[in-house]
């Protein structure tokens, strides 16, 4: 009788760098994560390291393989993510900015006509400083993310003038806006967001000796000048 030979075990054809083998090369659920969740996990772990490396020592001292040493990943998922350093850069100035943003958002009431300056300013420029107080956040904002390449810089000056357009549209919402040329209201929303920066910027340089209350009460006054100079008008 001829010898019956075993069927070959499939299993044992799996080689661990196979693509079957490898759970960063499917789309599978490994450890209740599908590949995109995984790839998502591991760029916020190299966010998170850029925040802590870039806010604590500055972007001169940042690189690969310190960010895969504070992220606890290898070199090639951060590779999977960033192109270079200067993208993580980027990538932690626009997360804590949409962070920022989102506080300062939330912290103003429902607009409604006959709102003062003061009544909406106040809560969004309190939130606005209390975020600015924390230093990682804050050397990342205002300070690792100037004069880094022509790149980083129009990224700064296009989120500057997001703030100032964001400012504009309340008062707009308040007031009835003397004419103003385009060109005109967007040099004047550029003014006031790079002043409150400026303030900010002398205020965590001074290791924060004003008190808030304080620094809220001074960029207040700025705003509520502009309104009576400009003659505004409630809507």
């Amino acid at each position: 009788m001829p010898a019956i030979k075993k069927p070959a075990s499939t299993s044992a054809s799996v080689s661990p760098t196979s693509p079957l083998g490898d759970p960063e090369s499917s789309s599978r659920i490994y450890g209740g994560e599908s590949r995109e969740d995984r790839h998502l996990r591991r760029r916020e772990q190299f966010l998170d390291a850029g925040l802590e490396l870039i806010g604590r020592e500055g972007y001169r001292a940042a690189s690969v393989r310190a960010l895969c040493r504070q992220a606890k990943l290898t070199d090639r998922y951060f590779y999977e993510s960033f192109e270079t350093v200067e993208d993580v850069l980027i990538g932690v100035y626009l997360r804590e900015n949409e962070r920022l943003r989102a506080t300062v958002l939330a912290a103003i009431p429902p607009i409604q006509p006959g709102v003062t300056v003061g009544e909406f300013a106040r809560p969004a420029l309190h939130a606005f400083f209390e975020v600015a107080r924390t230093p990682l956040v804050a050397r990342v904002l205002l300070f690792e993310v100037m004069g880094v390449s022509d790149r980083v810089n129009r990224i700064y000056r296009d989120n500057i003038a997001s703030y100032g357009q964001m400012l504009m549209m309340i008062v707009r919402s308040l007031y009835k806006m003397r004419q103003l040329s385009p060109a005109q209201e967007e040099l004047l929303a550029m003014s006031i967001v790079g002043g409150i920066s400026q303030t900010t910027m002398a205020w965590i340089v001074s290791d924060f000796s004003m008190p808030i209350d304080d620094l809220v009460d001074v960029t207040t006054l700025i705003l509520e000048g502009i309104v009576l100079r400009l003659d505004l008008k409630v809507e």
